[in-house]
């Protein structure tokens, strides 16, 4: 547990650049307001945006905000972008969709600071209509078949030993809050919606090479950030709310998801077959959910 996250003595925070990767939706102004009522707030808060769509956040009416119009379009490619430009000696990543409580900001970097060079640090995810964690580790019998699927499909190990590990073919299982005794936990990877780090430990490369959404992308985000040697933690007490995934899946999603999955287990030297057949009963089993949700 870290001394400077039990005591909470004051700290001179070093200023925080925040790059927002985005195209524009209405649900930024809401993420860039709650994040500026933190108790540290941004120094700046680039917002990356394409060119062709700046018209967008013309108006966002924040003090902080820096829009950065890209030539490129692509949630990897804009951030990317964005990391060049960050001015601050600690950049954190946001997606645009999502709502940090007031001291998630202060509780990561508490926890970076203790941490230094060579680490980054992300948040807890929660779902803003329920207030529940977006993962759960299940037990009994539901627990039971929980783990057979994510270990025999997915390739992770058993019960909560998934939190925070990462299969060869891109399985990843995220922390349950309710299962950590410790305020910091290690994983081998993080979430891509929000992290924390050293502006010297950033990925400045575009390295998704698809168009269209990203998928996969924060576990080869991560893939790369461990093999420079970076390690990844999650602060349980870090809280960050947003809207569960979307369930439904169309012909094309199905297939961007399939083909950046075997491009995954490729480059983490996993079985391609074997990713493809994770790929297809993951999209089966959210579009049956889907359906009976309907």
């Amino acid at each position: 547990m870290l001394e400077a996250e039990n005591s909470q003595k004051p700290v001179d925070f070093p200023s925080v650049s925040v790059v927002m990767a985005t195209l524009g939706g209405h649900q930024i102004i809401r993420t860039i307001a709650e994040m500026n009522r933190g108790t540290v707030k941004p120094a700046e808060i680039l917002v990356c945006i394409p060119e062709t769509e700046v018209a967008r956040v013309k108006d966002l009416g924040f003090d902080n905000v820096r829009v950065l119009a890209t030539k490129v379009r692509g949630q990897v490619a804009q951030r990317a972008e964005g990391f060049q430009h960050a001015t601050c000696p600690i950049v954190m990543q946001l997606d645009d969709d999502i709502l940090l409580a007031t001291d998630a900001v202060e509780t990561m970097l508490r926890s970076l600071l203790v941490l230094g060079r060579g680490h980054v640090v992300g948040p807890v995810f929660y779902n803003s209509l329920t207030g529940a964690p977006l993962t759960k580790i299940e037990h009994g019998v539901r627990g039971f078949f929980f783990s057979l699927y994510e270990t025999s499909v997915r390739g992770l190990p058993w019960g909560q030993l998934r939190m925070g590990a990462l299969s060869n073919i891109g399985g990843c299982g995220s922390v349950d809050p309710r299962c950590c005794h410790t305020e910091l936990v290690t994983t081998a990877w993080l979430p891509g919606g929000c992290s924390v780090s050293s502006r010297e430990d950033l990925i400045l490369e575009a390295f998704f090479p698809f168009r269209g959404k990203a998928y996969s992308e924060d576990v080869l985000h991560s893939y790369l950030r461990s093999r420079a040697g970076i390690v990844h933690h999650v602060a349980v007490n870090a809280k960050a709310t947003i809207l569960p995934p979307e369930r439904g899946v169309t012909k094309d999603s199905a297939i961007a998801e399939i083909r950046a999955r075997r491009y995954v287990a490729r480059t983490l030297g996993g079985s391609q077959l074997r990713a493809t057949f994770a790929a297809v009963v993951d999209i089966v089993r959210r579009q049956v959910a889907s359906l009976l949700l309907h």
